[in-house]
């Protein structure tokens, strides 16, 4: 058995901007090679994992990819290396002073964390406290210059390594594709299948998060913390509440950083207009005293899938728990992984972890466009397996004129064929009128995508009118100098082609909008 090591061009933070490092993927290939056969499983490392820690590539990976006939991936997403180096910035120093009483040069000698939390725990100590004021939260630190997206990027790392080993390995069987995750992990693979419904046969989520934890975003300014360091003194336990490094904010609209409701919706599974009917079978778990990720919006989440996809959802209680999958009556129930893998398999007998239909949104080059109130979320999906997301400015009231400037098309096109009859019936008068309304028609088309530009990418439509339009302009002198036979010969070879092409690639770029 292999595992191989590649690195692939990230997708861009299109939300913040941020630059990005190559990204690290794992792939482990089974014993037999890969045939038209092997399947394609997308292991997702939940927060404190790494996609190439021991347990990854020696235990879970291999395992599933010999059992199962599978090539099986994982990958450092965004995010994903948070670290545990503290931070004491300013905004902790002010605190502590505020809330303590603690001077300034209190935390001047600190050299290392373990200074940092003898003295918070002396501090604690003396005062008589069990933990830190939820305001007084230090600072840990996301390597790699990274911060939390919060399933968004992670999400779109899990798309560009998923078609970047497709690439790569072409034989792979395009029915057999699986998304698994627990924790975290689990939350990215449903954002993966709401991103491409048509990608995935099976989407495992054991425990996953259904919509943004605000806490792990702005846990300074909702003051709840992210992270939690128990630190042991003198036979006492004291609490260090954390916050990540993040420059999100709620509190400051006019930010760049503003985390607002688009951000939130478009990382929310609980949108019943982000969902289409797809063969992507769920298989769901969760523990009923789940405090960490929300059992309450995990039901939510469930009712609303049930409407598009074949879902299996196990809400666990305490008798379900066997020692050997499910161990604890809590946040994952310390699943074992490979475990449930193999109880998903033998639910999934019938199909065999298996869907019908060949073809995903990368063969299909989909366009999925999400609406997220004042921002629209497009996911460009193209046949040479890449991504492409863009964020643009959303209006529902201007996206319907999209089926009236699809349908003026269409009165453009029978207006060029009865030109073309008049024309060929010397009927000139009757054809001139006709062109006029053409010309009418086409400066109204024009006004409103220079509208819709701001909202949509119109970059191909833009190309294409170009020619149009320097075609157009040829026609009406034509009509004026009475150049009738020179303008049926350019009406047939050069006016009606051009428009036609452009026609369509108006309704390329319109119809996933007017379709959802």
């Amino acid at each position: 058995m292999e595992t191989l090591q590649y690195k692939v061009i990230p997708h861009a933070d299109i939300e913040l901007g941020y630059g990005r490092n190559e990204l690290d993927y794992f792939v482990t290939l089974p014993t037999k090679g890969v045939t038209e056969l092997t399947g394609l499983i997308l292991t997702i490392p939940g927060f404190g994992g790494l996609a190439n820690s021991t347990y990854q590539l020696e235990k879970l990976n291999p395992y599933l990819a010999e059992k199962y006939n599978s090539i099986v991936v994982s990958l450092n997403y965004f995010g994903i290396h948070r670290g545990t180096r503290t931070l004491i910035d300013d905004y902790f120093i002010l605190n502590m002073k505020k809330n303590y009483g603690v001077e300034d040069t209190y935390w001047t000698d600190i050299t290392s964390d373990n200074d940092f939390y003898l003295k918070v725990g002396a501090l604690l100590e003396s005062k008589g406290l069990s933990q830190l004021d939820p305001r007084c939260q230090a600072l840990k630190i996301t390597e790699q210059n990274e911060y939390q997206s919060f399933g968004l990027l992670p999400a779109l790392d899990c798309l560009t390594v998923l078609g970047d080993v497709l690439r790569r390995y072409p034989a792979v069987n395009k029915k057999k594709i699986i998304a698994y995750g627990s924790s975290y992990g689990g939350y990215i693979a449903m954002l993966c299948g709401k991103f491409a419904p048509d990608m995935f046969s099976v989407i495992i989520d054991n425990s996953g998060f259904s919509r943004t934890q605000m806490k792990h975003v702005v846990g300074r300014e909702i003051l709840e913390h992210d992270y939690v360091v128990t630190l042991s003194l003198n036979n006492k336990t004291y609490l260090l509440p954390y916050a990540y490094n993040n420059p999100w904010t709620i509190l400051d609209e006019t930010s760049p950083y503003y985390f607002g409701d688009s951000h939130k919706q478009i990382r929310s599974l609980l949108l019943s207009e982000h969902r289409i009917k797809s063969e992507t079978r769920y298989y769901i778990f969760h523990c009923e005293e789940d405090q960490i990720a929300s059992v309450e919006d995990k039901d939510m989440v469930v009712t609303l899938l049930s409407k598009y996809n074949s879902t299996y959802y196990k809400r666990l209680g305490r008798n379900d728990l066997d020692g050997e999958l499910f161990k604890k009556y809590t946040h994952a129930m310390d699943a074992s992984l490979r475990k449930l893998f193999d109880h998903v398999a033998e639910l999934d007998q019938d199909h065999k972890l298996v869907k019908e239909l060949n073809g995903n949104e990368f063969l299909n080059n989909t366009v999925n466009p999400l609406n997220c109130g004042s921002r629209n979320y497009v996911f460009n999906f193209k046949d040479d397996f890449t991504i492409n997301v863009t964020i643009t400015k959303n209006s529902k009231a201007d996206f319907t004129s999209m089926s009236a400037i699809l349908d003026i098309c269409d009165s453009i096109d029978e207006g060029f064929n009865f030109i073309a009859a008049k024309l060929s019936d010397k009927n000139y008068d009757e054809a001139a009128i006709v062109m006029q309304d053409i010309i009418d028609a086409y400066t109204t088309i024009s006004l409103e995508i220079d509208k819709l530009c701001e909202f949509i990418d119109m970059q191909n439509v833009n190309l294409v009118i170009k020619q149009f339009k320097y075609i157009l302009l040829e026609v009406v002198v034509h009509f004026n100098d009475n150049r009738w036979d020179e303008l049926e010969e350019e009406l047939s070879q050069q006016i009606i082609p051009n428009f036609l092409l452009w026609k369509n690639e108006l309704s390329n770029t319109f119809s996933p909008y007017i379709t959802r």
